[in-house]
């Protein structure tokens, strides 16, 4: 890859850049949504009918063989009024809740489905990007030259993922029941992305974002396929995604943040940039912050994993309210 001259960054353009592939992502996840999740959610989870049953039968099966007789008629009629909503459900009813949780299983099925498309045409950009020079190899020259060379691919993936979180922020629901910790969550990385690449350091950057999308596609892979009621391919996709979670945001993601630390000491002791150290203390703060938050959520997967030993079968998203 070619660099770009280290005046990369065009202040006029570039917001506007981030508000295009923010519409971008919000068109894409519409149309999807309409042409492909909904068709797909609804061939895969049927609208149920639930035919009406007959309750009397049983008591006019008792009735028959205690004789066709009036006072067995009398007692029938006296057992029926007796009934109560439990005893005899009405089938709209049933049908209402049916369809209830059908819908409700439907959306879950859509929403994991975009989220593990989103993921994986993130993390397939952010491998070919990363892969396309060998500086990654050693974490010595990821500060080289600073502020980094940036090439065009770099500054495309960065562009994907400041799309990727602004519209993911925007989409939170208030039902997950760590809505507080991912807006903490996306609002650190937001803020990653934008002094990272406002301050040069693009290539811890571009490392960070890749190791932040890894793991997410078998998650909600494992999602869709719990909801499909495939339970084996569910419990080896979660197994899956807690081993690269661990690995990427609980191992190499500190390794990370240890090798920035070190590779932006200069020689006289200083922070660089020099003279100005105030925006890389912010960088690494904010991932911190990151760092904090992931082992959170390495906990709850640890939790799940427990509770998954126990029962012999993954339950759901841990972060999830019915």
């Amino acid at each position: 890859m070619l660099p770009l001259a280290r005046d990369y960054i065009n202040w006029r353009l570039d917001p506007l850049m981030v508000l295009v592939w923010t519409l971008a992502w919000a068109t894409t996840h519409l149309l999807l949504h309409r042409l492909v999740l909904v068709p797909l959610s609804d061939s895969c989870f049927p609208t149920p009918n639930v035919p009406k049953r007959s309750i009397s039968a049983p008591l006019h099966t008792r009735a028959k063989e205690n004789g066709k007789n009036n006072e067995a008629k009398l007692r029938l009629r006296r057992n029926l009024e007796r009934l109560s909503d439990s005893e005899f459900p009405d089938p709209a009813k049933e049908l209402a809740a049916a369809v209830k949780a059908v819908n409700n299983m439907k959306k879950k099925f859509a929403k994991a489905a975009w989220k593990c498309f989103v993921y994986s045409v993130s993390a397939v950009v952010g491998f070919y990007v990363l892969f396309s020079d060998n500086w990654w190899m050693e974490p010595a020259l990821w500060m080289l030259d600073f502020p980094n060379p940036t090439s065009s691919e770099m500054k495309l993936y960065y562009m994907i993922g400041f799309g990727n979180y602004m519209y993911q922020t925007l989409s939170l629901r208030t039902s997950e029941t760590d809505f507080a910790a991912m807006v903490l969550h996306h609002s650190a990385t937001i803020a990653v992305i934008t002094a990272s690449y406002s301050f040069g350091f693009t290539r811890v950057g571009i490392i960070i974002l890749l190791l932040h999308d890894c793991s997410d596609p078998f998650m909600e892979y494992a999602k869709c396929s719990l909801y499909l009621k495939m339970q084996k391919r569910a419990d080896l996709f979660f197994t899956i995604f807690a081993a690269v979670f661990i690995i990427t945001r609980n191992i190499l993601f500190p390794y990370v943040i240890r090798c920035a630390h070190i590779h932006t000491i200069l020689e006289d002791g200083s922070r660089m940039p020099s003279g100005n150290p105030f925006w890389t203390n912010f960088c690494l703060g904010c991932l911190w912050i990151l760092a904090a938050l992931n082992f959170y959520w390495g906990f709850l997967i640890v939790k799940i994993a427990v509770r998954t030993a126990v029962t012999g079968e993954v339950e759901g998203d841990i972060r999830e309210k019915d």
